[in-house]
Protein backbone atom coordinates (compact mmCIF):
# COMPACT_ATOMS: atom_id res chain seq x y z
CA UNK A 1 0.00 0.00 0.00
CA UNK A 2 1.12 3.91 -0.75
CA UNK A 3 0.55 6.78 1.50
CA UNK A 4 -0.40 9.61 -0.22
CA UNK A 5 0.63 11.24 2.41
CA UNK A 6 3.84 12.03 0.81
CA UNK A 7 2.39 12.05 -3.03
CA UNK A 8 -0.44 14.84 -2.88
CA UNK A 9 0.80 18.24 -1.37
CA UNK A 10 -1.46 20.67 -0.13
CA UNK A 11 -2.47 22.33 3.31
CA UNK A 12 -4.93 18.91 3.86
CA UNK A 13 -4.23 15.99 2.78
CA UNK A 14 -6.69 13.12 3.33
CA UNK A 15 -4.73 9.80 4.96
CA UNK A 16 -5.75 7.11 2.70
CA UNK A 17 -3.92 4.79 1.09
CA UNK A 18 -4.97 2.55 -1.83
CA UNK A 19 -5.14 -1.40 -3.03
CA UNK A 20 -5.40 -2.93 -6.40
CA UNK A 21 -5.40 -6.87 -7.60
CA UNK A 22 -3.30 -7.75 -10.06
CA UNK A 23 -2.85 -10.93 -11.91
CA UNK A 24 -0.22 -13.44 -10.93
CA UNK A 25 3.14 -11.94 -12.41
CA UNK A 26 2.60 -8.84 -12.70
CA UNK A 27 5.21 -6.91 -10.40
CA UNK A 28 4.81 -3.35 -8.46
CA UNK A 29 8.22 -1.64 -9.25
CA UNK A 30 9.71 1.88 -8.85
CA UNK A 31 9.51 4.68 -12.26
CA UNK A 32 13.48 4.43 -11.71
CA UNK A 33 13.60 0.53 -12.84
CA UNK A 34 11.95 1.29 -16.06
CA UNK A 35 15.06 3.10 -17.44
CA UNK A 36 17.98 2.17 -15.17
CA UNK A 37 20.86 0.53 -17.11
CA UNK A 38 19.77 -2.83 -16.03
CA UNK A 39 16.37 -2.59 -17.52
CA UNK A 40 17.61 -1.81 -21.00
CA UNK A 41 21.10 -3.04 -21.35
CA UNK A 42 19.81 -6.13 -22.83
CA UNK A 43 17.81 -4.12 -25.82
CA UNK A 44 20.68 -1.65 -25.97
CA UNK A 45 22.98 -4.61 -26.73
CA UNK A 46 20.84 -6.74 -29.53
CA UNK A 47 20.35 -3.37 -31.18
CA UNK A 48 24.54 -3.07 -31.38
CA UNK A 49 25.24 -6.66 -32.32
CA UNK A 50 22.49 -6.16 -35.23
CA UNK A 51 24.34 -3.08 -36.41
CA UNK A 52 21.36 -0.91 -36.18
CA UNK A 53 22.93 2.36 -34.90
CA UNK A 54 20.23 4.34 -35.81
CA UNK A 55 18.18 2.48 -33.34
CA UNK A 56 20.44 2.51 -30.36
CA UNK A 57 19.76 6.27 -31.13
CA UNK A 58 15.93 6.24 -31.14
CA UNK A 59 15.77 4.25 -28.31
CA UNK A 60 18.19 6.71 -25.73
CA UNK A 61 15.67 9.27 -27.25
CA UNK A 62 12.97 7.19 -26.15
CA UNK A 63 14.47 6.63 -22.88
CA UNK A 64 15.18 10.38 -22.19
CA UNK A 65 11.75 10.86 -23.19
CA UNK A 66 9.89 8.43 -20.83
CA UNK A 67 12.40 9.52 -17.77
CA UNK A 68 11.38 13.77 -18.22
CA UNK A 69 7.63 12.13 -18.82
CA UNK A 70 7.87 10.68 -15.55
CA UNK A 71 9.52 13.21 -13.48
CA UNK A 72 6.93 16.05 -14.91
CA UNK A 73 4.03 14.06 -14.26
CA UNK A 74 4.58 12.93 -10.51
CA UNK A 75 4.30 8.89 -11.33
CA UNK A 76 5.53 7.34 -7.71
CA UNK A 77 4.81 3.48 -8.79
CA UNK A 78 4.26 1.55 -12.14
CA UNK A 79 2.95 -1.66 -12.35
CA UNK A 80 4.64 -3.67 -14.96
CA UNK A 81 3.36 -7.21 -16.93
CA UNK A 82 4.99 -10.79 -17.01
CA UNK A 83 7.31 -11.68 -19.28
CA UNK A 84 6.22 -14.27 -21.99
CA UNK A 85 7.58 -17.91 -22.41
CA UNK A 86 10.50 -16.49 -24.40
CA UNK A 87 11.44 -13.47 -21.92
CA UNK A 88 9.83 -10.82 -23.90
CA UNK A 89 8.00 -8.39 -21.64
CA UNK A 90 3.70 -8.05 -22.46
CA UNK A 91 3.47 -4.77 -23.87
CA UNK A 92 1.59 -3.14 -20.87
CA UNK A 93 1.90 -1.35 -18.27
CA UNK A 94 0.46 0.95 -14.93
CA UNK A 95 1.83 4.41 -13.61
CA UNK A 96 -0.14 5.73 -10.84
CA UNK A 97 0.39 9.67 -10.46
CA UNK A 98 -0.86 12.52 -7.91
CA UNK A 99 -3.39 14.77 -9.40
CA UNK A 100 -4.72 17.89 -7.73
CA UNK A 101 -7.22 20.26 -9.39
CA UNK A 102 -6.98 23.78 -9.05
CA UNK A 103 -8.79 26.16 -7.27
CA UNK A 104 -11.39 27.02 -9.17
CA UNK A 105 -11.70 24.69 -11.42
CA UNK A 106 -14.70 22.20 -11.01
CA UNK A 107 -14.27 17.98 -11.84
CA UNK A 108 -16.23 18.32 -14.90
CA UNK A 109 -13.94 21.11 -16.14
CA UNK A 110 -10.80 18.83 -14.92
CA UNK A 111 -12.01 16.14 -16.59
CA UNK A 112 -12.72 17.89 -19.90
CA UNK A 113 -8.95 19.01 -19.53
CA UNK A 114 -7.99 15.51 -19.35
CA UNK A 115 -10.18 13.94 -21.64
CA UNK A 116 -8.82 16.54 -24.74
CA UNK A 117 -12.00 15.83 -26.67
CA UNK A 118 -12.79 12.07 -26.07
CA UNK A 119 -15.82 11.14 -23.89
CA UNK A 120 -15.54 10.32 -20.10
CA UNK A 121 -16.79 7.27 -19.00
CA UNK A 122 -17.60 6.20 -15.23
CA UNK A 123 -15.77 3.16 -14.67
CA UNK A 124 -17.02 -0.03 -13.38
CA UNK A 125 -15.86 -0.39 -9.46
CA UNK A 126 -16.74 0.37 -5.98
CA UNK A 127 -15.50 3.51 -5.42
CA UNK A 128 -15.85 6.74 -7.75
CA UNK A 129 -13.38 6.43 -11.31
CA UNK A 130 -13.58 8.06 -14.08
CA UNK A 131 -12.49 6.73 -17.25
CA UNK A 132 -10.90 8.09 -20.77
CA UNK A 133 -9.89 5.91 -23.60
CA UNK A 134 -7.53 7.24 -26.30
CA UNK A 135 -5.32 5.99 -29.40
CA UNK A 136 -2.06 7.04 -30.88
CA UNK A 137 -0.07 5.53 -33.86
CA UNK A 138 4.10 5.91 -34.45
CA UNK A 139 4.86 4.75 -37.89
CA UNK A 140 8.19 5.14 -39.44
CA UNK A 141 9.32 2.71 -42.70
CA UNK A 142 9.46 -0.62 -40.86
CA UNK A 143 6.66 -0.56 -38.72
CA UNK A 144 3.89 0.77 -37.12
CA UNK A 145 3.39 0.69 -33.29
CA UNK A 146 -0.37 1.45 -31.65
CA UNK A 147 -0.69 2.63 -28.46
CA UNK A 148 -3.96 2.60 -26.48
CA UNK A 149 -4.15 4.06 -23.16
CA UNK A 150 -6.88 3.71 -20.20
CA UNK A 151 -6.77 7.19 -17.80
CA UNK A 152 -8.48 6.64 -15.16
CA UNK A 153 -9.32 9.54 -12.55
CA UNK A 154 -9.99 8.10 -9.18
CA UNK A 155 -11.12 11.10 -6.60
CA UNK A 156 -9.48 10.76 -3.09
CA UNK A 157 -12.06 10.55 -0.22
CA UNK A 158 -11.87 13.12 2.59
CA UNK A 159 -9.65 16.25 2.47
CA UNK A 160 -10.61 18.96 0.72
CA UNK A 161 -12.15 17.29 -2.09
CA UNK A 162 -9.37 18.13 -4.85
CA UNK A 163 -7.52 15.60 -4.92
CA UNK A 164 -7.35 12.45 -7.16
CA UNK A 165 -4.66 9.39 -8.48
CA UNK A 166 -4.40 9.19 -11.92
CA UNK A 167 -4.12 5.69 -13.06
CA UNK A 168 -2.63 5.50 -16.83
CA UNK A 169 -2.88 2.08 -18.21
CA UNK A 170 -0.94 1.95 -21.44
CA UNK A 171 -0.92 -1.14 -24.16
CA UNK A 172 1.23 -1.39 -27.01
CA UNK A 173 0.64 -3.35 -30.19
CA UNK A 174 2.27 -3.80 -33.83
CA UNK A 175 0.06 -3.59 -37.23
CA UNK A 176 -0.24 -7.39 -37.01
CA UNK A 177 -3.24 -9.50 -36.45
CA UNK A 178 -1.63 -11.25 -33.54
CA UNK A 179 -1.10 -8.53 -31.95
CA UNK A 180 -4.51 -6.85 -31.58
CA UNK A 181 -5.83 -9.75 -30.43
CA UNK A 182 -2.94 -9.42 -27.22
CA UNK A 183 -3.26 -5.71 -26.78
CA UNK A 184 -7.47 -6.51 -26.61
CA UNK A 185 -6.86 -9.08 -24.08
CA UNK A 186 -4.33 -6.54 -22.13
CA UNK A 187 -6.86 -4.07 -22.18
CA UNK A 188 -9.42 -6.38 -20.72
CA UNK A 189 -6.83 -7.01 -17.74
CA UNK A 190 -6.39 -2.91 -17.17
CA UNK A 191 -9.60 -3.08 -17.04
CA UNK A 192 -10.35 -5.75 -14.64
CA UNK A 193 -6.98 -4.57 -12.71
CA UNK A 194 -8.85 -0.77 -11.71
CA UNK A 195 -12.63 -2.44 -11.17
CA UNK A 196 -10.28 -3.86 -8.20
CA UNK A 197 -9.22 -0.62 -6.55
CA UNK A 198 -10.15 -0.01 -3.06
CA UNK A 199 -9.34 2.82 -0.38
CA UNK A 200 -8.47 2.29 3.00
CA UNK A 201 -7.05 4.25 6.27
CA UNK A 202 -3.39 4.63 5.94
CA UNK A 203 -1.35 3.11 8.57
Amino acid sequence: MTSLRDELVGTTQPAVSYTLLCPPGWAKVPPSALTDDATVQGALDTMKRAGRADLVLQFRSMLAQLRTTLRERGVFEVYVAPATEDGAPLPAMLTVSPLVVPTGVTWDQALARLAKGASVEEAPADVELHLIRTESEFRDEAAAVQSRLLTYVAPVPGGDGRRALLFQFTVLSVDHENAAELAEGLVFVGEAIMSTLRWKAAA
